[in-house]
Formats: C-alpha cells, sequence, structure tokens
C-alpha cells in the first residue's frame, strides 16, 4: 500500500507543481492561438506574434453575478485576453493604440505610425504632455519613453499626488495637475470604479488643455440602456450597494463597481462638456472592445 506523503515533502513539491499546471496552461493556450491562426502584427510593439486567449481571466463567480450569458462571457474574455505574446498588451490596449496612433500621426506627410513603439520616438508624440490614469499593461512601458509623460496609480491609503513606492498616487475624483496641463489622457477599465463619475470627467476636462483628448475604455453590456450607479460611497468611507455588488476581477472581491455604463454614456460624456464618439461599432454579444474618444470643448 503506497505511503502518504509526509507534510514537509508536499510543502516543498507544491511550488514546482503549481508551476508545472501554469506552464502546461500557458503552453495550450499559446499553441491554441497558432493552430487558430490567431498571428497578428501588434500596434502597441510593432511584433508579428500570437495573440494569446487566457480562458480564466473572466472568473465564473463573476460571470454569474453579472448574469452573463455563455456568449458575452466569451466575448469579455476576448477582450479582457488576446494578450500580444511580444509585450502582453491584451485586446482592449491594442484596440486603445490603434485609436492613438490614427488620431496623433506622424511624419510629412502625416500618417499613422505604424506602433506604439514607433510613435513615442517621433517628434509629434515626444511634444504632447500625456498621462497615464492607472497602468495599462502593455501600453504603459512604451509610453513611459516619452519625455512628458506621467503615470500615476490610485491608492486609498495615500494624499492625492503622493508617491508610494516609486509611482504617483492620483484620485480621479480629486486631480492634483494644474489646469489646461495634457494633450492626451489615458485610462482603461477605470472610470467604472469611480465613486464619483461627475467629479471624474470633470476634473479630466479641467486637465486636458482645449482640444485636448480622453482616450478609454469601459465595460458596456449590450442592452442596458442607461448608465446608473451600482453602488456610492458614504461619508464614512463605506459603501452602500443600489444594485447587487459586482467587484473586478474576482465577481465578489477585488474594486467595487460604483457605474453600470449604458447606451446612453456618450450623452453624458457630451454633458460633460466634451465631443464624444465610440469606435470599433456598439457594443455586442460578440464585442465588447469598444474604445472611447472624448475631446474637450472650449
Amino acid at each position: 500500500m503506497p505511503q502518504p506523503i509526509p507534510g514537509w515533502l508536499k510543502r516543498l513539491l507544491l511550488p514546482g507543481w503549481n508551476a508545472a499546471h501554469h506552464f502546461g496552461w500557458a503552453a495550450r493556450e499559446y499553441l491554441g492561438s497558432v493552430v487558430r491562426g490567431k498571428i497578428e502584427r501588434c500596434p502597441v510593439c510593432g511584433r508579428t506574434r500570437p495573440m494569446i486567449d487566457r480562458r480564466r481571466v473572466i472568473p465564473p463567480r463573476l460571470a454569474e453575478l453579472w448574469g452573463l450569458s455563455p456568449r458575452l462571457t466569451e466575448a469579455l474574455v476576448r477582450k479582457e485576453s488576446g494578450d500580444c505574446a511580444g509585450c502582453g498588451a491584451k485586446l482592449r490596449c491594442r484596440r486603445l493604440a490603434r485609436v492613438v496612433l490614427n488620431l496623433y500621426p506622424v511624419g510629412i506627410p502625416p500618417a499613422p505610425a505604424s506602433s506604439i513603439a514607433q510613435w513615442v520616438v517621433s517628434p509629434e508624440a515626444r511634444s504632447l504632455r500625456v498621462a497615464e490614469v492607472n497602468r495599462i499593461d502593455g501600453l504603459h512601458d512604451f509610453l513611459a519613453r516619452l519625455p512628458r509623460f506621467t503615470a500615476s496609480d490610485y491608492r486609498p491609503e495615500a494624499s492625492p499626488g503622493a508617491v508610494v513606492e516609486g509611482v504617483r498616487s492620483e484620485d480621479l475624483t480629486r486631480l492634483t495637475y494644474p489646469d489646461n496641463f495634457f494633450d492626451l489622457v489615458l485610462t482603461s477599465e477605470t472610470l467604472e470604479h469611480v465613486p464619483d463619475l461627475d467629479a471624474a470627467l470633470g476634473e479630466i476636462r479641467r486637465v486636458l488643455v482645449p482640444g485636448g483628448r480622453h482616450v478609454f475604455t469601459i465595460p458596456v453590456l449590450p442592452g442596458v440602456e442607461q448608465t446608473y450607479p451600482r453602488a456610492v460611497l458614504r461619508p464614512d468611507g463605506t459603501v452602500e450597494d443600489l444594485a447587487p455588488r459586482i467587484c473586478h476581477p474576482g465577481g465578489d472581491w477585488g474594486y467595487p463597481v460604483f457605474t453600470e455604463f449604458g447606451a446612453d454614456f456618450l450623452d453624458r460624456l457630451r454633458a460633460a462638456g466634451f465631443e464624444a464618439d465610440v469606435l470599433f461599432g456598439p457594443t455586442s454579444e460578440d464585442d465588447l472592445a469598444q474604445v472611447y474618444v472624448c475631446r474637450r470643448l472650449p
């Protein structure tokens, strides 16, 4: 009869066991992308690489709490994965990059750069003041090469504008940047976690120069007509739920969602003083990776 494995040996073997499983999953996902022909030129790093769908990127609990059908879950998986094997940029990041390249052409005559990696070394890009509010994985490392680039992450325990472990902390509802300062503000899957959406839109408009742009992604489901609050932040710092609580990324753990966005959100942006548009078509059961562009009106 086999003898049980001693506890000390289990503890010793467990990290290697888990690493082997993760390596196996990653290898299957990589090979699956190659077999399916998901090989593209990445508009972030400029390299031609497999775009890897990570099946476990959307926890079942999030799909359950959000009421996602299997088809919508698949669309969300595509949005939140499709990672470039070269730089790690997921689909929503690559689409955001494509929009930036089209909005800010370079050269004579002006034309979109082939990638963000190429764009950041151009004189046109290097003249821009660019803010990234909350790190956009895949895109951040390339944007950081710009001389007038400012990055921040929200740290609830830090004062706005404080530097924590080398990273500036900013609260979108009370930014510490000057008025009329940035040409371009970038966010991705951030606005839904801000407790006061109107204050955040007002602050973004304030720090943009007239004509400056906010380019961003948010989670929007098809069939939701009206933007509404899922939760509010009480004066004592606690969260009051107005709808069943959803957190990202885990569903019932992570950052709470304060706003559920609907088809009327463009009107909300225009009322906040922006010229607004959404690219890559309307949301559908097969595509949830839209990109929003807001241009500050005078």
